[in-house]
C-alpha cells in the first residue's frame, strides 16, 4: 500500500477538485456559491493548502453531482484528509 504525505494527498485532492470543477465549467466563485463554501476556502483546497471538511466536501460533491469519493480518484474516503490531513 502507498502512504502519500501530507501534501502529497492535499495534492491530488486539488487536483481533482479542479478538475471536477473545469469539467462542470463553473469557476472557482460559481463552485463555491453552489456548495455554500467561502470562496476564499475553495481557492486554498484547490491550491492544496488545506483540507476541506466532511460536509464542506459533501456540499462540493452535491454541487457537481458527484460521490464524495470523486474526490478520492473513487476510493474510500482518506480518513487523514478528513481530519486535517
Amino acid at each position: 500500500m502507498t502512504e502519500f504525505s501530507r501534501n502529497d494527498l492535499l495534492a491530488e485532492v486539488a487536483t481533482l477538485m479542479i478538475s471536477l470543477r473545469t469539467e462542470r465549467g463553473h469557476t472557482l466563485e460559481a463552485a463555491a456559491h453552489l456548495a455554500h463554501l467561502d470562496p476564499e476556502r475553495l481557492a486554498q483546497a484547490e491550491a492544496g493548502e488545506i483540507a476541506l471538511d466532511e460536509n464542506e466536501l459533501q456540499n462540493l460533491a452535491d454541487a457537481y453531482d458527484v460521490s464524495i469519493t470523486a474526490f478520492f480518484g473513487g476510493k474510500v474516503t482518506p480518513v487523514a484528509y478528513l481530519f486535517g490531513a
